[in-house]
């Protein structure tokens, strides 16, 4: 039976094995030969099919045959006249419903020109299905680190192979996780045992970085028959991955609220986990417990000597180190360190045994007052950061509304707060009035603090007639003192209302033209020393001033 094979074109065949071509022995049939040779009909895609190719010096009617070694032929691959020139046939080898034994054939070639005597012409070729058959592979050590510490740094390979043509080939290749190739390590021919090493490197003399590689092994006859056996190794240089269980994943820090800290975590190497230590600012190392050896978790403890509850909170530096199964110079394992490719793993353990402590607050301005409608800017300092911090500023503004108080958080315990007062408030005048600031910490626990004091006066409203004065700025009523109170050319009746710093009414006095005040309030007793504000109404309008009494 013919089969044609479209992958080997006879003038592409022809021209690439011309030189292995024989001449016949007459002239009419030159050139003889078959390519692949040996062939391989075993329907792996390789060599599967051969061609025989001749030329011819005239137009001939021919008899290709296919014989057997002893030249007996069996099969009539092709018959017909043909012109003068190169001609060629494929054979895969199928005879009577199946593929023909391997072993050595013959195609029987029998020309017959139109003039002339016959010609014929023979030529040999080998149907081969076997590979060079791999006897042993080994590859050790499964686990290697090529990091130049003597320990490890390569790995061998040795393989023995039925090898019994020179022609055939030993190939060993690592291939990476993705099956493509890393680095040839070795390729010969008629090599049937040997001892290789592989230093990690790929073709470019770089170290392959840490992963698994499969180290192929494999051998193919001229025929393309192949045969391979491989392992699967891993390449690590690296310690162990570490990870630890944060309470607080936003600030990455762990919190406890009390003088000793339970930690857990994470660790991971393809080599396993062999052990994995701690330490407060990597002074002394403790081993810690693992679990598992693939993924290990770990668990430790961390107290702090220096806290003391509900008074002074205290921040430890904690390091983790792990060691992997990697065998090294020093027989430990890969370890985590600064001149590692995988960190020390570093955090914070904060010992929060106290509730929050304030610093101080002050108001922007000083003790300058605020006039209804100004923002008023506090800076609050506490003794930590992340508090929810708060502010009341309800004894300053009669309307005072909690959702319009602007707080934002600094740095080193440093909070901002604002908040504008309202036009609209009654309290006004108000002086030493306290803003209560409250910060609250992770655990719940709040502080309230009182020490900011602000001062609001109208100091905006208008005199209508633009002549009230006051005499003095401060006088001494036991000493017969007085303040007194000039309208200008108001001519109505105006009352006069004297508040004492905390905003508490003292005296009302009625008047034309001028009133005074003698330093005595409502009950006729004289009030103590410090600021008052008289509150001047005349008419619809209204002014504030300030005077100061001394005892």
């Amino acid at each position: 039976m013919y089969r044609t094979n479209p992958a080997w074109p006879a003038a592409a065949v022809l021209m690439v094995v011309w030189a292995l071509a024989v001449p016949a022995a007459g002239g009419l049939i030159s050139d003889v030969g078959a390519i692949p040779n040996p062939f391989s009909p075993n329907a792996d895609g390789v060599f599967d099919s051969t061609a025989v190719y001749y030329s011819l010096s005239e137009q001939a009617a021919i008899v290709l045959s296919v014989a057997d070694s002893a030249g007996v032929g069996f099969l009539t691959l092709w018959s017909g006249w043909e012109d003068e020139g190169t001609h060629s046939h494929w054979w895969d080898a199928w005879f009577e419903d199946s593929f023909v034994a391997d072993g050595e054939y013959q195609f029987l070639i029998k020309a017959i020109p139109e003039f002339g005597p016959i010609e014929e012409a023979a030529f040999s070729f080998v149907a081969d299905t076997e590979a060079p058959p791999l006897l042993d592979v080994d590859v050790a050590p499964s686990r290697f680190s090529p990091n130049g510490d003597g320990v490890g740094d390569s790995l061998m390979i040795r393989f023995e192979a039925g090898i019994s043509e020179p022609s055939d080939q030993v190939l060993v290749t690592v291939l990476d996780e993705d099956v493509e190739p890393v680095r040839l390590v070795y390729s010969a021919t008629g090599v049937a045992s040997a001892i290789l090493f592989w230093n990690g490197a790929d073709e470019e003399g770089a170290v392959a970085p840490d992963g698994l590689f499969f180290v192929k092994v494999e051998t193919r006859d001229a025929a393309g028959n192949a045969d391979w056996s491989g392992a699967l190794v891993d390449l690590d240089t690296s310690p162990p991955v570490l990870g630890v269980d944060y309470t607080d994943t936003t600030a990455m820090e762990i919190r406890v609220d009390s003088s000793v800290a339970e930690l857990t975590g994470w660790a991971y190497d393809r080599a396993g986990v062999v052990s994995v230590e701690m330490s407060i600012d990597q002074e002394e190392w403790s081993e810690v417990a693992v679990g598992r050896p693939d993924t290990a978790t770990w668990a430790g403890s961390v107290a702090c000597t220096s806290c003391i509850p509900d008074s002074l909170d205290e921040v430890l530096q904690v390091f983790v180190r792990g060691y992997d199964g990697t065998p090294t110079a020093d027989g430990r394992g890969h370890v985590n360190g600064p001149d590692a490719s995988v960190p020390i793993l570093s955090f914070d353990v904060i010992f929060d045994v106290a509730p929050p402590e304030h610093v101080s607050s002050v108001a922007s301005g000083g003790d300058d007052s605020f006039e209804p409608g100004e923002t008023i800017t506090v800076t609050s300092m506490w003794d930590d950061i992340g508090y929810d911090v708060t502010a009341d500023f309800s004894q300053v503004d009669s309307e005072f509304d909690p959702a319009n108080v602007g707080v934002s958080e600094g740095t080193g315990g440093r909070y901002t707060i604002t908040y504008e007062i309202s036009q609209t408030n009654s309290f006004v005048p108000v002086t030493d009035a306290p803003v209560i600031i409250t910060a609250t910490d992770y655990f719940g626990r709040s502080v309230a603090d009182t020490t900011l004091t602000v001062t609001v006066l109208d100091d905006t409203l208008e005199d209508p007639t633009g002549g009230i004065v006051v005499d003095r700025n401060s006088f001494e009523p036991l000493a017969g003192g007085k303040v007194k109170i000039t309208l200008g050319s108001y001519e109505g009746t105006a009352a006069v209302r004297i508040y004492n710093m905390a905003g508490t009414h003292v005296k009302t006095l009625e008047g034309s033209s001028s009133i005074s005040w003698y330093g005595d309030n409502d009950a006729g007793d004289s009030v103590a020393s410090g600021v008052y504000f008289l509150r001047i109404q005349m008419g619809e309008s209204e002014s504030v001033k300030k005077v100061a009494v001394i005892r």
